[in-house]
């Protein structure tokens, strides 16, 4: 058999240019060699799913000679689902044959369908003459469903045969857009349920989130630190210059985009620019958000959603609108009333935009993520230059100044944000604890052991008679959630409220109110009243009337500030006990970055209907972001069967139940844990009494949620459930 001589077939880019997703390559990789077992992959736009999918087939292809890699990509030029299917069969036998033959010249001549089949293996011969047969029948006029099915089949068929494969199926959601296209995706997930091949269906992630039944696994944009690897890859390999801060911008601008900040080195190497300054970074990225790369890359996305120039024109208006609302959200009403489109047209449009990830739909309202700079400054770029009809000098003139005085100030809230302790990890860790005072109270603590060896300050702390009772705190969440003033003066990480019980008793409620604030030095008087007052204030209008303030700054407090927290009987810390009294907790100080969804946590006690309590919670938190009201009874009624499955039987040593709500802007993602006996996920009426109703439990749960996972812990179990927001909303309103 030949060899290959080239290491590419599908893949654009090189192995080593391919930077941030080796582990998952590696595991898709293994999930090919295993033999069975498929798994959904939900992208983020631009995440690079599609780069990821063509290095695996490359990888399986030239790497071993047992399983055929086939990667089918869905295009919207197929145009019919019956155009895709037969594309697909056409495909996969020329996959088939390259690999079998080893002959990657096979794949790039593309031959006629009869070519295909005389180049094939003896071995392979007479099942794909069979194959070709479906290819040419006259069943595809009469019969198109079962066209299509057949043509589907064809891996299953070819395994039967002894030919195995591993199927890559690459945007996924563009199916949708075909005539016939949800019979389509139907047929295809009914036909890999029922097989045993190895398989990974990729596609937008708001477009194929629950709609199948298979395991899934998300593909978000790079983080921070992985940003930065590739955005210094990218400088190598462009020849481009940069600095360690241009690279931090670069990351924290686009969001982590792979293929924004690919488009913005691309377009510097064309023009021979440097990125070494924040104001050369931003000339290059105004030029692209101005008809360059990106400009491009989203005209795209609109063409494509609104062909129609007058509606683009106004969905452009719209959407501009909404970037100059409070909190960049608007009623659909008013979409409705200015769009002039029907019902049924608008919803369409509002859907289509929102699976691009252009808007996120919620209960009755149209919101843009303004962290999203690109999509924004594209969205004022166009206005400017279409609705407002300026000079293109003049608009590309102003957003480059606007961009470049955006940069620092950009910059600056990011470097707050990742020094912010992690407060709402700290207060939960609170746990009802006694601890020294002076790992709270400054003043203690600077008289005494300020200076010394941590290990001393620890041994001392606990020989400590004078004490400090922390509650039981049972529900964590940013202030700024109650108190959305205070955004004005801090990023929403810096201040956290923690709601719980004086003593493990669970009886005498009390609420903490943390802040962590800047301070070169020891923070003096006024601002310690300062932020006593807005602490105060956000008190008063969150209605909490036990309520403790808690103070902290990287160098403490001086005197006189101290006398003000001891009137308001609050405490002073610095950066330093802070870091002592997570040791002594084992709490978790780090601040997840860049994530825009809100996280609130609790603990309740088993038994004693406290699962009323945590229902009431989500209630409230679901109330909050605008949940409809039929969704939150059923968030509220799985949640009290989560609870009640993680009491029955499970043996816990400490009898609490811990949970964790995250509110995106489409899901609210629920997770239940416990310790002691896990949980056995089995049908009811497998077993007795008690099995039985553990199992209709389970079948009520995920009845009411859209996914539902049960896993083992090393000590117990965790109940995961999402229910999303906008098929809530889609429901309701049928």
């Amino acid at each position: 058999m030949r060899k290959p001589t080239v290491k590419k077939i599908f893949a654009r880019t090189n192995t080593d240019d391919f930077i941030g997703r080796t582990s998952l390559v590696a595991e898709l990789t293994e999930l090919a060699r295993s033999g069975s077992g498929g798994l959904v992959l939900l992208a983020s736009p631009s995440a690079g799913s599609s780069e990821l999918l063509r290095h695996v087939y490359d990888r399986l292809f030239f790497e071993q000679e047992e399983v055929i890699p086939f990667y089918f990509e869905v295009r919207r030029s197929d145009r019919t689902a019956q155009n895709a299917a037969l594309r697909f069969l056409c495909e996969f036998l020329l996959q088939t044959v390259a690999f079998r033959r080893r002959d990657t010249r096979i794949i790039d001549a593309s031959p006629e369908i009869a070519e295909i089949a005389n180049l094939a293996v003896p071995e392979d011969g007479h099942w794909i003459d069979r194959l070709v047969d479906t290819y040419t029948s006259d069943n595809k006029v009469s019969d198109d469903r079962s066209f299509i099915r057949n043509c589907l089949s064809s891996p299953l068929r070819a395994a039967s045969n002894g030919a195995h494969s591993f199927v890559l199926i690459d945007d996924l959601h563009i199916v949708y857009d075909l005539e016939g296209g949800d019979a389509f995706f139907d047929d295809l997930v009914s036909i890999f349920e029922r097989s045993s091949i190895p398989f990974v269906l990729s596609g937008s992630r708001r477009s194929i989130f629950a709609q199948t039944p298979f395991e899934t696994r998300a593909l978000d944009v790079f983080s921070f630190d992985e940003s930065g690897a590739f955005i210094e890859h990218l400088s190598r390999s462009n020849k481009i210059e940069t600095t360690d801060q241009t690279r931090d911008l670069i990351a924290v601008q686009l969001g982590g985009n792979a293929g924004h900040m690919a488009l913005l080195f691309a377009a510097a190497s064309t023009k021979g620019a440097a990125l070494s300054t924040f104001e050369e970074v931003q000339q290059v990225y105004t030029n692209e958000i101005f008809g360059g790369r990106i400009g491009r890359y989203f005209d795209k996305i609109f063409d494509d959603l609104v062909p129609d120039a007058g509606l683009q024109a106004k969905a452009l208006w719209l959407l501009t609108e909404n970037l100059e609302a409070r909190d960049s959200r608007i009623p659909t009403t008013y979409w409705n009333r200015h769009s002039g489109l029907s019902n049924i047209e608008l919803e369409r449009l509002l859907e289509a935009l929102h699976h691009r990830e252009i808007i996120s739909l919620a209960s009755g309202s149209v919101e843009i993520d303004k962290g999203n700079f690109a999509l924004c400054d594209y969205l004022l770029a166009r206005k400017r230059l279409e609705i407002d009809d300026e000079s293109r000098a003049l608009a590309v003139g102003d957003a480059l100044a606007e961009n470049v005085r955006r940069a620092p100030q950009l910059m600056a809230t990011f470097y707050r944000r990742t020094s912010a302790i992690g407060l709402r990890g700290l207060l939960t860790a609170f746990a009802g604890r006694e601890v020294s005072s002076g790992l709270l109270d400054y003043s203690k603590f600077k008289e005494k052991l300020k200076g010394g060896d941590d290990a001393e300050i620890l041994l001392s702390f606990q020989s400590d008679p004078d004490t400090v009772s922390l509650p039981q705190i049972v529900y964590t969440a940013n202030t700024s959630a109650f108190y959305p003033k205070l955004n004005e003066l801090c990023e929403p990480e810096r201040s956290a409220v923690g709601l719980g019980f004086k003593d493990k008793a669970d009886k005498e409620e009390t609420v903490w109110i943390a802040v962590q604030i800047d301070s070169k030095l020891e923070v003096k008087r006024e601002l310690a009243e300062f932020w006593c007052d807005r602490l105060e204030m956000a008190a008063v209008n969150s209605g909490f009337a036990d309520h403790k303030l808690w103070l902290i700054s990287p160098e403490g407090f001086d005197h006189d500030a101290m006398l003000v927290l001891r009137e308001r009987e609050a405490f002073g810390s610095s950066r330093k006990q802070i870091d002592l009294l997570a040791k002594v907790l084992d709490a978790d100080l780090e601040v997840e970055i860049g994530s825009t969804a809100e996280e609130y946590e609790i603990v309740v006690p088993m038994g004693g209907d406290t699962e009323m309590i945590a229902a009431h919670t989500v209630e409230e938190i679901a109330k909050r972001h605008d949940f409809p009201t039929k969704a939150i009874n059923q968030i509220k009624t799985a949640l009290v069967e989560a609870c009640i499955n993680a009491s029955e039987h499970s043996l816990s040593p400490d009898r609490r139940i811990h949970q964790k709500f995250v509110v995106e802007a489409d899901k609210i993602t629920i997770t239940v844990t416990n310790r002691g006996v896990r949980l056995i996920d089995k049908q009811p009426g497998a077993n007795g009494a008690d099995e039985d109703r553990r199992g209709w439990g389970l079948k009520l749960m995920r009845g009411l949620m859209d996914e539902v996972s049960i896993d083992k812990t090393d000590d117990g179990t965790r109940i995961t459930m999402v229910k999303y927001l906008h098929r809530a909303v889609t429901a309701d309103a049928a």
